[in-house]
């Protein structure tokens, strides 16, 4: 977090999201006269998006523009042999590259899947953390040690995030994601 707030100050303000203010307020990281809490649009600027084919992960679409943003997250369901992946720089601060969100075709189910950058004897405090902040009576994630990567295949159903409603658009969802995998990072640091 530290790093990209001292590339987002050198560059003049800083856009965030509330919880990342909320940390930046309770750590001392930085003063706040340069900084604004944003949309997922102005947090991601850099947002990179594309629609691929879940059985062939050929492109559908690329390069979507920032309006698909807007659209509601029951998008997925209504396409159901489609997943969005998504890149920004902004993953470095929650130890990702990028992610997707999909409806899994056969528990149409909202799962987020990403790569999550952390050693693998962390594995404990991983799982402790998806059991405690994912609600319901079952746990869904999957977490796997990627040894060739030096990265945890993560794998969790958005649904089981607090605040998560299938009315909401792609871009809070996409934020709720953010959101928690950031939540998880700082339990990973604390």
């Amino acid at each position: 977090m530290k790093n990209h707030l001292e590339k987002a100050q050198k560059e003049g303000k800083v856009v965030l999201f509330e919880e990342e203010l909320n940390y930046v307020r309770k750590e001392e990281l930085l003063t706040e006269d340069n900084i604004v809490v944003g949309t997922t649009a102005e947090r991601f600027s850099d947002l990179y998006m594309e629609l691929a084919n879940k059985e062939t992960d050929e492109v559908v679409q690329e390069n979507i523009d920032a309006i698909f943003l807007k659209e509601e997250v029951q998008y997925f369901e209504k396409n159901i042999d489609v997943y969005l992946y998504v890149e920004t720089k902004a993953f470095e601060v929650i130890g990702v590259d990028s992610l997707s969100l999909e409806v899994d075709s056969v528990f149409r189910t909202y799962e987020v899947l990403c790569g999550l950058k952390a050693p693998k004897k962390k594995e404990k405090e991983i799982r402790s953390f998806m059991e405690e902040h994912l609600s319901g009576d079952e746990t869904n994630y999957q977490l796997m040690f990627n040894g060739n990567d030096g990265i945890w295949d993560v794998n969790f159903s958005l649904e089981k995030v607090n605040s998560f409603h299938k009315n909401m658009e792609i871009g809070e969802a996409l934020k709720l994601a953010y959101a928690f995998l950031f939540a998880l990072q700082g339990s990973l640091t604390a």
